[in-house]
């Protein structure tokens, strides 16, 4: 998720706060993350943000092969736990997967490509990949790879009490082939993996084969996902049959073992992590010798250590960022904004690049505590640009649908068209004679109004969520809505949404893999939706429920599924216009800074990792 989220490359990422996992299995939501439109000015930022400052007191040691950066937190490594920003950008750099998003200069997709793999084949059925593995490729504490190291680090996902990315490989479209037991979990019987089962078979040292429980147009993407690294087999012994070579938490969070361009050399707990290049890493030499990544919560602290440049690459708070010193130079095939910034500070004009996040940011309603004309009279009451212009300083785009423009059928182009002459609200604009009619019609007067709490974040971009409450309210008091504003920290939000508790909430989610079918399984009526779509039953929320039917049921790599998966998509969103079960905020885009002194590779999507291997000092 990503403005106010909190995700790297694992999107689950978003959700580290203790017990936010569950949250998210239900929700699908999330805050966001400070690589995300501007940094949060609390500190508190997760999982997708951008770097900041980094290393010591002195200036930037870029000169010595040294590239500095600055992470907001670094706790567990492991691939099968959920972080937050920094331990993901630690681990982006320590591990590495079967396959990789293209990179380079300007790459021209999404489309992914081998990476520990040489090369793959489908079997005709569609479900089982066998993959060729690479014979050069060593983990950092010497030993080589080889399939069984899948083997055990999938078993491991899918098994292990550590991990919390299970649902990756056991739910959802892509879904490795296993069995299941029955157990009893709070008193009810639900079905549960059943250890040793994943068909992920190790048929020699360099050929891996995988089977699905059925095909799955997007599976190569998830072959890509972090969650899936390698890691020596039995270095832990958290599954059946390993006793394992070291104790888990100095694995996960002191001496992580990868086969990514960089090892750990030093972590210090709460201070820093020091990161040096592979020398015999099988892919192109990394670019700086080492990485100094320094543990920096604060974000006016973070922008103050990059304004005396003792940091290589940045990102700027929220408070701090003045969009009039932007200037673009230049458009790539991805949507990635080119140009520099500037001056800032202290006096100087540095580079500076933004990319699509693949995130939705929406105002939620509880269907089951606001009636439909409410929610359809505060849709028609505001214009999304402002929340863009007023709340997040310019950085994003209007949102309409709750796919992001990335990953709409046909494209951001398809998405203005759809928006522009569909959305039922006012495209880029407020009907504010609209919206009072629908609650005059309602019952609702100047004199007897209705009444609605709105809740928003007071630790994900606080100051842009004030500003954009202030917005509503403003509305609100216009169309015969007494709003109330609230602020809550991301966690409380989740827990108190769970419980039924609130009116109106702001949220968010982010993609884990480029395809509307990602976002759009929050937005139907099902057991455990926040919205509680079910409560409030209509055609549309039926015409969702069908649409939704439509897509599980096309989930193959074939045209034809691909069509059906693209009109479904479509009923779905005109269905979630229809009933306004979300008042939808906008699209965040990432940022990031850098001075003339490192040489920074446009960052292409919040698809991908956040590697520094191709920094040139």
């Amino acid at each position: 998720m990503s403005d106010e989220s909190q995700t790297g490359r694992t999107r689950r990422g978003f959700l580290t706060a203790t017990g936010v996992t569950a949250a998210a299995a239900l929700a699908g939501c999330s805050g966001q993350t400070d690589s995300t439109a501007t940094e949060g000015d609390d500190g508190d930022e997760m999982s997708s943000a951008t770097e900041t400052s980094g290393g010591d007191d002195s200036a930037a040691t870029s000169t010595d092969g040294t590239l500095s950066l600055s992470i907001p937190e670094a706790s567990n490594f492991d691939p099968v736990q959920i972080k937050g920003d920094g331990s993901q950008r630690v681990s982006d750099q320590v591990f590495s997967e079967l396959m990789a998003l293209p990179r380079g200069e300007d790459p021209q997709g999404l489309t992914p490509e081998a990476q520990l793999a040489t090369d793959y084949e489908l079997s005709d059925d569609g479900r089982t990949y066998t993959f060729t593995l690479r014979e050069d490729v060593t983990f950092h504490d010497g030993t080589g790879l080889t399939a069984q190291d899948f083997v055990y680090s999938w078993e491991r996902l899918a098994a292990s009490d550590n991990s919390q990315e299970s649902p990756v490989i056991l739910e959802g479209g892509f879904r490795i082939a296993h069995e299941t037991t029955t157990e009893t979990v709070d008193g009810e019987d639900q079905e549960v993996y059943d250890p040793g089962t994943l068909q992920v078979e190790a048929v020699d040292d360099y050929t891996l084969e995988v089977t699905l429980e059925s095909p799955f147009f997007d599976a190569l993407f998830w072959f890509a996902y972090g969650s899936l690294s390698p890691i020596p087999e039995g270095i832990v012994g958290d599954i059946a049959g390993y006793d394992g070579e070291m104790d888990y938490a100095e694995f996960s969070s002191q001496a992580p073992v990868g086969t990514g361009p960089y090892r750990v050399d030093d972590i210090r707990t709460g201070t820093q992590v020091s990161l040096a290049a592979v020398d015999d890493y099988h892919g192109e030499p990394p670019g700086p010798d080492r990485i100094q990544l320094q543990v920096v919560q604060n974000a006016d602290t973070r922008y103050r250590r990059a304004a005396e440049r003792n940091v290589d690459i940045f990102q700027l708070p929220n408070s701090r960022f003045d969009p009039t010193k932007v200037s673009i130079d230049e458009t790539r095939s991805l949507g990635q904004e080119v140009g520099t910034y500037g001056p800032l500070s202290n006096g100087e004009t540095v580079n500076y690049s933004t990319w699509d996040e693949a995130y939705t940011a929406y105002f939620i309603f509880d269907c089951s505590r606001v009636e439909r004309p409410i929610r359809r009279a505060l849709n028609y009451a505001v214009n999304q640009e402002n929340f863009v212009e007023q709340g997040f300083k310019g950085v994003g785009e209007p949102a309409y649908h709750q796919s992001p423009p990335s990953v709409y059928p046909g494209g951001k182009e398809a998405y203005d068209r759809h928006a522009e002459e569909n959305f039922p609200y006012g495209y880029r604009e407020a009907r504010v004679d609209e919206a009072r009619s629908v609650m005059e019609e309602a019952g609702y007067t100047a004199d007897s109004p209705a009444e609605l709490t709105l809740t928003v974040y007071n630790d994900r971009n606080p100051d842009a969520y004030a500003r954009i409450a202030d917005l509503i309210r403003t509305k609100a008091s216009a169309i015969n809505l007494e709003l109330t504003v609230e602020t809550a920290p991301f966690g409380t939000i989740i827990d108190e949404a769970i419980s039924g508790n609130l009116d109106m909430y702001t949220l968010g989610n982010g993609l884990e893999y480029p395809s509307p079918t990602d976002m759009l399984k929050f937005g139907r009526p099902y057991e455990g939706n926040l919205v509680r779509w079910r409560e409030d039953p209509s055609d549309a929320s039926e015409r969702a429920a069908s649409a939704w039917e439509t897509i599980q049921s096309n989930l193959g790599p074939s045209e034809a599924a691909e069509e059906a998966r693209a009109d479904a998509f479509l009923e779905m969103e005109e269905a979630i216009w229809e009933d306004a079960i979300y008042l939808t905020n906008y699209h965040p885009r990432g940022q990031q800074f850098w001075y003339d002194d490192v040489d920074v590779p446009v960052h292409p999507t919040g698809f991908h990792d956040r590697l520094y291997d191709d920094v040139s000092l």
